[in-house]
């Protein structure tokens, strides 16, 4: 396998394919090495990255320590931004990273729409950034996924607005249906393994999630992450002293 870099990571992997009749092998081959570096690479990767957060909240007034562990998580993040890339190259897919609107737009929300006949509006805002980076991407893509289809199972909704906005330091999404309404706003309460899933997937870009009945029926799911995560490349290495 040939490991090849490009201007704009056009593509991280190169599996030389030799004659005509060696097409499926090649992709075969590549579908099975997708699916190792996620569960055996992306995965623990994700697992560390929540674990350094868990340390930093646990360090916090020991500056030295934060600052140590906040380089940690930089680089974990970028290492993890770019397995995303290579998946995405593996699978033969172009990723989310320069793509997420378009992914949103012209994936997620037909085949939602024709899966449930539910309705979908999105509005992007014009400041919405043109590019996030893959980990980023993902989570933001999953989270959607999640809202809309608690949306339709669970509220029963017939309408759904997504809006991709900004403000000064952060991104905004916004979810919000015509549905029911949900019961699952109590904190102390235990929550569906859906919400625990968004919830853990914005703590993972230092996000928040925030869920609200609305006051004419309906589920509105905010969320709001920092800006700063657009900042994919590594920070440079701490000083030893």
């Amino acid at each position: 396998m040939a490991v090849v870099r490009r201007k704009h990571m056009a593509r991280i992997v190169e599996l030389p394919v030799g004659a005509a009749g060696n097409d499926s092998e090649a992709t075969l081959i590549k579908r099975d090495l997708a699916r190792e570096i996620h569960d055996q690479v992306a995965q623990n990767l994700t697992s560390m990255l929540m674990q350094t957060q868990v340390f930093v909240r646990e360090q916090q007034g020991r500056t030295d320590v934060v600052d140590q562990l906040a380089y940690i998580e930089t680089s974990v993040r970028e290492v993890l931004n770019n397995v995303r890339q290579i998946l995405s190259d593996l699978r033969g897919q172009p990723g989310l990273a320069h793509g997420f609107v378009a992914a949103v737009r012209g994936d997620l929300i037909p085949k939602y729409q024709y899966r449930t006949g539910v309705k979908v509006i999105l509005s992007v805002a014009r400041s919405w950034p043109r590019s996030l980076p893959p980990d980023t991407s993902i989570h933001i893509y999953r989270i959607i996924q999640e809202a809309l289809s608690n949306a339709h199972k669970h509220g029963g909704a017939k309408r759904v607005h997504v809006a991709l906005r900004t403000r000064p330091n952060q991104l905004v999404v916004s979810i919000r249906d015509d549905g029911r309404g949900t019961a699952w706003l109590d904190e102390t309460e235990a929550v569906g393994v859906g919400i625990l899933g968004m919830r853990e997937r914005a703590a993972l870009l230092r996000g928040a999630i925030a869920i609200h009945n609305r006051s004419l029926g309906g589920v509105t799911v905010t969320a709001s992450f920092p800006k700063e995560l657009m900042a994919w490349p590594r920070k440079r290495a701490l000083s030893a002293s």
